[in-house]
């Protein structure tokens, strides 16, 4: 039987490394506390952050290939984080964090998540492994985030995917997740009933896998940050998600295996339609909640700080 694209992911997350842990933290310092404590349950030493990098992943102007470009221009965005003229930019700065941005081929429209696949299984499988390269700079924290607001309608649809129940609960655009959701069905169901071929035998009870899900509904910035996720877990590098768009790619991986995703905490809670819930479902703690619209790494900023003060305050 020969490998599909997928089954490296698989092969990572079967051999996970548990956390080192162990860390002492002096009592009364409540929720700062816990975030010292998850730092250095992951590095196995007194709590710090000495190499905080922020990666920001930019997907198609024209998400759906439809000829309509979201409210934020990625190209511009990449540009402007290019030459440091972003609030993101101001506040790495400010806080000694790494910003790097990464294009996903933002000229290349993307697909009509209602009518066909986001991806094949080997762009998606390509787009997971270009995300890993966050960690090239040896991060001890990676924070995870998207450029523009273009990846949300996907991540709402992933998360329709996922857990189902009402789309009007996931997304912004619930018409949009239905749809897409009920094709994704039908042609699970299609291939169930249809000719069994050896190696589709996975989650066939349940409907499409995971996986599955992420490369046909999820865009490229969620598939990007799944991988990242991946290879940061591999690494015991903590992580912090910064948006809708990481909060869905976490969702994929813990419906694969829930310790894929125990490293992480969701920065803010983001101001879309679902997140909070997501946020519950996956019981990720988030560090803060401040009604922040923007994407960008401006939440992930903001949390940083506040886990740099947690560090310092555990001593």
């Amino acid at each position: 039987m020969t490998d599909r694209p997928f089954d490296d992911i698989r092969r990572l997350l079967s051999d996970l490394p548990p956390p080192p842990g162990g860390v002492f933290i002096p009592p009364g310092l409540g929720r700062l506390g816990d975030l010292a404590g998850w730092i250095g349950g992951w590095s196995g030493r007194a709590p710090q952050v000495r190499r905080p990098v922020v990666a920001l992943y930019a997907g198609p102007a024209d998400v759906f290939g439809d000829g309509q470009a979201p409210s934020t221009n990625p190209r511009a965005r990449l540009e402007a984080v290019a030459a440091g003229a972003t609030a993101a930019s101001r506040m790495a700065a400010a806080t000694g964090a790494g910003l790097e941005a990464f294009d996903l081929a933002v000229d290349r429209p993307g697909h009509d998540i209602r009518l066909r696949a986001a991806m094949s299984e080997r762009e998606c499988a390509a787009t997971m492994a270009f995300g890993m390269e966050a960690l090239a700079k040896q991060p001890d924290l990676l924070l995870l985030g998207v450029l523009g607001d273009g990846a949300n309608i996907s991540a709402g649809a992933v998360a329709a995917g996922l857990f189902g129940g009402p789309a009007v609960d996931w997304s912004r655009d619930p018409a949009t997740a239905e749809q897409a959701v009920a094709r994704l069905r039908a042609e699970a169901a299609q291939h169930v009933h249809g000719p069994t071929c050896g190696h589709h035998h996975h989650h066939h009870d349940h409907g499409p896998e995971p996986l599955d899900i992420l490369r046909e509904l999820g865009g490229r910035e969620i598939a990007a940050i799944a991988g990242a996720i991946v290879a940061a877990r591999t690494q015991g590098v903590p992580v912090l998600l910064d948006g809708y768009a990481a909060l869905a790619a976490a969702a994929v991986l813990v419906a694969l295996d829930p310790r894929a995703v125990e490293h992480c905490r969701a920065a803010h809670v983001p101001a879309e339609p679902g997140a909070a819930k997501l946020i519950a479902t996956l019981g990720l703690e988030p560090v803060l909640d401040l009604s922040i619209e923007e994407d960008d790494g401006v939440g992930a900023l903001a949390a940083l700080a506040v886990i740099k003060a947690a560090c310092e305050a555990a001593g």
